[in-house]
């Protein structure tokens, strides 16, 4: 299904819903020691009813200062899951596996991705007023960090080329019951979030989110060249199955 969703497309909230919706945070982090701290700060400080979120961290394999961060950094409620085998996807599914019940969206997070106070808020206002469009995964519009004048040009085309192709980066959010059944494919070391979105539209809608609330950071991009950075998707995106299989993508810290 080729729709998007926007916030442009408004209509009241379901009569009758008379609670908040229920997210699951998911934060795989591997050798996050730099970022994985102002990620749960601003999480702590989220303007939405603490009992209707949770945090799952997925600590994988890390050989810093990561785990000791997020050990002082989240709050006692959280969840500090460890995953010593290294992979984002199969950190990403043990979060899955350890949600809340009660979970409506699984939202799931870089650990150099951050979101203001309100965001938690202008989320769940979007999701229930369009809760008859059958809705099942979606991206917010990202605003880096440093937010040099560069940066902001080249977030710009990222984020309409993610609301033209139904594609996302740094954030995914989904359906909690589309998660029972499909997960991240733990084979390839790039593009997870792509093939679970695939099986996600298929069973219903994708939405586009434009807040200005959530921040990712520019690191890769600085290190490898925006340029660069850029053909190594497009080129990593089109590899066959098989090749991705055995292609690399190096974390950069």
């Amino acid at each position: 299904m080729r729709e998007t969703l926007s916030s442009a497309e408004t209509s009241p909230p379901t009569e009758g819903h008379t609670r908040p919706l229920f997210f699951s945070i998911i934060i795989p982090a591997y050798n996050e020691e730099r970022y994985i701290g102002n990620t749960l700060t601003h999480l702590a400080q989220a303007d939405y009813p603490h009992e209707y979120f949770e945090v799952l961290i997925v600590e994988n394999g890390s050989s810093d200062r990561t785990r000791e961060v997020v050990e002082q950094t989240a709050l006692p409620h959280w969840h500090i899951l460890h995953v010593a085998q290294h992979g984002v996807s199969r950190a990403k599914n043990a979060g899955i596996e350890a949600c809340a019940p009660e979970a409506d969206w699984v939202i799931f997070l870089d650990a150099d991705t951050y979101a203001l106070p309100g965001f938690l808020r202008e989320l769940n206002d979007f999701l229930l007023a369009h809760r008859e469009h059958d809705l099942t995964c979606g991206m917010v519009r990202l605003r880096p960090y440093p937010e040099t004048l560069k940066a902001r040009a080249w977030y710009a085309f990222y984020n309409f080329a993610n609301r033209v192709t139904h594609t996302t980066r740094s954030i995914q959010i989904v359906r909690r019951d589309i998660l029972r059944e499909v997960r991240f494919d733990e084979a390839p070391a790039f593009g997870e979030d792509t093939r679970l979105l695939s099986a996600c539209k298929r069973r219903g809608r994708y939405f586009y989110l434009p807040t200005d609330k959530v921040f990712s950071s520019t690191r890769r991009f600085e290190k490898r060249g925006w340029m660069r950075q850029l053909f190594t998707w497009i080129y990593l995106h089109f590899l066959p199955y098989e090749l991705k299989k055995r292609a690399s993508y190096p974390a950069l810290r």
